[in-house]
């Protein structure tokens, strides 16, 4: 297992079908498993999933809210799947996340007087430009010091967490509020509705140009290829005449962009300001929403949404379900991740045998099919 989560093993192989059937199989083992939870729980698993579903998707509005959902996980997953192709783990896309949102609320309430587009653009763009910096540090350390990015990103995160508690708690704090949070963003800033009677708004165009551009980058471009090589071989990347160092920070930075403009979003669009705790963990959710769509910018579109609708699904599940806890939903969440690396396990596993019996059929071309078994010793046997 410890070789299937190191990041050149995790780029996507094999062919398609294979692509979509691991995930497809993966999330309907997790909802069977929960579903037999919910039964030694004395709960009815039919009518606490249908809860879910109708939650989730029942309603225009109830599919608005899945999307909204989705929008903040979607966009640090795509930065992290991008991480993991070049073999480096961004595992700090909660702070970054942020910090993108420090910025545009900062801009928001005390840049220009600006309105939609410009002052939502300028706003955004510095949510863009925080991530990209948080990110850049974990990638410096990398390239310079040889410091796992792993460590340094995860202990950035509690740096931005408190540092956006700070702005909330104390200069940026409003009066006599029920909770820490800044005053809201004015609205002729805000990221408008896109779909009428939903809660979604511009930012979904957003995420979806986060999407082709994550393609592109990869698939379509020189760059990409530097990424892939870099995940493949280093040494080999190098030996190429690739820039090690340069290229992981600049991976870094760009994974840390994505996240940041999810805190963007999340406060020119869904909050409407920044509030301490607005994320509850959508930069972790992403590292297994990026394994779950096995790295494919289009499979953690499908991932994200996923977990959008476990989230929307898991209120209605408490309002509807007599009984039933909200904690199945993470639970869920979490299965689907592991039967993912199990099935990633087996291929892999499956992959090897099949290349060590290519490699013993190279050695001996002579030999039939069959003399892939192994041969009894003829001397054991006398």
């Amino acid at each position: 297992m410890s070789a299937l989560l190191a990041g050149r093993r995790m780029r996507p192989s094999g062919g398609l079908l294979l692509s979509l059937l691991i995930p497809l199989v993966s999330v309907a083992l997790a909802l069977a498993t929960s579903g037999l939870l919910l039964v030694l729980s004395g709960i009815d698993p039919i009518a606490s999933l249908h809860s879910m579903f109708s939650a989730a998707f029942g309603s225009t509005f109830a599919i608005g809210t899945t999307v909204v959902k989705s929008i903040p996980r979607l966009l640090p997953a795509l930065g992290i799947a991008f991480a993991i192709r070049a073999g480096l783990w961004n595992i700090g896309a909660e702070g970054q996340i942020y910090v993108g949102a420090i910025a545009a609320t900062g801009i928001a309430l005390f840049g220009p007087d600006l309105a939609f587009p410009l002052g939502t653009a300028l706003s955004l763009l510095g949510a863009i430009l925080a991530g990209a910096a948080w990110g850049a540090i974990p990638g410096v350390l990398r390239a310079t010091r040889g410091i796992s990015e792993v460590i340094t990103s995860l202990m950035l995160v509690y740096v931005g967490i408190q540092l956006a508690n700070y702005f909330i708690e104390g200069p940026w704090l409003v009066p006599r509020t029920t909770f820490p949070a800044t005053d809201t963003v004015p609205s002729d800033m805000r990221l408008p509705i896109v779909w009428p009677g939903t809660l979604v708004n511009a930012g979904v165009i957003l995420a979806l140009a986060a999407v082709v551009l994550c393609w592109f980058l990869v698939d379509r471009t020189t760059f990409g290829l530097r990424v892939r090589a870099l995940g493949g071989n280093p040494r080999a990347a190098r030996v190429a005449g690739i820039s090690v160092g340069t290229t992981t920070i600049v991976v870094m930075a760009v994974s840390g962009a994505f996240a940041g403009l999810a805190g963007g979003v999340e406060v020119l669009g869904a909050r409407g300001r920044l509030i301490e705790g607005f994320s509850p963990g959508y930069g972790f959710e992403a590292i297994a929403i990026a394994l779950l769509g096995r790295l494919s910018p289009v499979g953690v579109l499908g991932a994200a949404l996923l977990f959008g609708a476990l989230d929307a699904g898991g209120a209605g599940l408490q309002t509807t379900a007599a009984g039933a806890s909200a904690a199945i939903v993470p639970i869920t969440e979490g299965l689907a991740v592991v039967y993912v690396l199990i099935g990633l396990g087996i291929v892999a596993l499956l992959s090897r045998r099949r290349r060590a019996a290519a490699a013993l059929q190279d050695v001996r071309p002579d030999a039939p099919t069959a003399a892939r078994e192994p041969v009894a010793n003829p001397t054991v046997e006398a």
